[in-house]
């Protein structure tokens, strides 16, 4: 993995596809920010092991070759270098057996793969986004940054909504946004649900818990210590509510094309940050989502 990494764009990035049509957008973008980074691709599928007794390759060696079943190591490669289309400088293949989520992970540590890409899967009932289970091992597992791609790419991402709790792992998440997106405005949101709601009917109590709000966020940044030419790019906002909701509501009335949550890798502790809001918010979010990691586990 690169030793700057997350601070600098991805040497390495790797798809991860199963082939059908959701997996199409996170190949777009995949290509594209390969592109906009000068990235090496490398693109993985898991293939599923046949079932007992069903003919494998080597049982038709003899047979004449036209009358040979297609060698699906070859075919998957043949069909993702097709759908890639796009030039990419560098692009790697690869088709391997197994688990897809340990076949990924293991991929992206041997590899040192600096981003994970993945598309998701779509609910014909509800018409929305859904988390496979796949997906969901990556996001909570990986040992790299994860993208979840939801939408079709557009063009680069030019509006960034990054989510913050004032932890290092949230700053570590604006600080990827603001030198990954350079052109972006970046859309800083704090959002939390507000105790004792019925003591900020008292206007005066409401006025100096929002002031504490927004010096608190403004302090934040500070620390974060911005060029003057990125803080501007940055606008900080104070929403009270359930995380997932408000960075949902957001990311749709204002079309942000981009979520970014921070996070590390840190045993325990981290199992239970992604297993609950991280894990809400890129389940819940309408757009892509980046799960930065700050590092690698030890």
């Amino acid at each position: 993995m690169n030793d700057a990494w997350p601070f600098t764009p991805p040497r390495t990035i790797l798809l991860a596809t199963d082939l059908s049509a959701r997996s199409d957008r996170a190949l777009d973008r995949a290509v594209q920010l390969a592109r906009q980074w000068n990235s090496k691709l490398l693109i993985v599928h898991a293939l599923e092991k046949s079932p007992a007794g069903a003919p494998g390759w080597t049982q038709f060696e003899e047979t004449p070759s036209w009358r040979r079943p297609a060698d699906p190591v070859q075919m998957v490669v043949e069909q993702i270098r097709r759908d890639a289309q796009s030039e990419v400088k560098d692009l790697d293949v690869r088709v391997v057996d197994g688990e897809p989520a340990d076949v990924v992970m293991q991929t992206a540590e041997r590899e040192r793969a600096d981003l994970i890409v993945v598309g998701t899967a779509r609910s014909e009932t509800f018409g929305r986004m859904m988390l496979g289970k796949t997906i969901e091992q990556l996001v909570r597992k990986s040992p790299v940054s994860v993208l979840v791609v939801k939408g079709r790419p557009r063009g680069p991402y030019s509006h960034v909504l990054a989510g913050t709790d004032f932890t290092e792992e949230s700053r570590v998440g604006m600080l990827t946004a603001t030198q990954l997106f350079p052109d972006a405005t970046i859309a800083l949101m704090h959002a939390f649900e507000l105790p004792y709601r019925s003591l900020m009917l008292d206007s005066k109590l409401s006025r100096d818990f929002a002031a504490m709000e927004q010096e608190t966020i403004r302090a934040f940044l500070d620390e974060s210590k911005l060029s003057e030419e990125t803080r501007a790019r940055v606008v900080p906002m104070i929403e009270h509510g359930p995380a997932p909701t408000m960075l949902c509501k957001y990311a749709t009335e204002r079309g942000a094309d981009l979520t970014v949550i921070g996070a590390y890798s840190r045993g325990l502790a981290f199992h239970v940050f992604i297993g609950g809001t991280a894990r809400r918010i890129v389940d819940a979010a309408p757009n892509d989502v980046l799960v930065v990691r700050a590092g690698r586990p030890e």
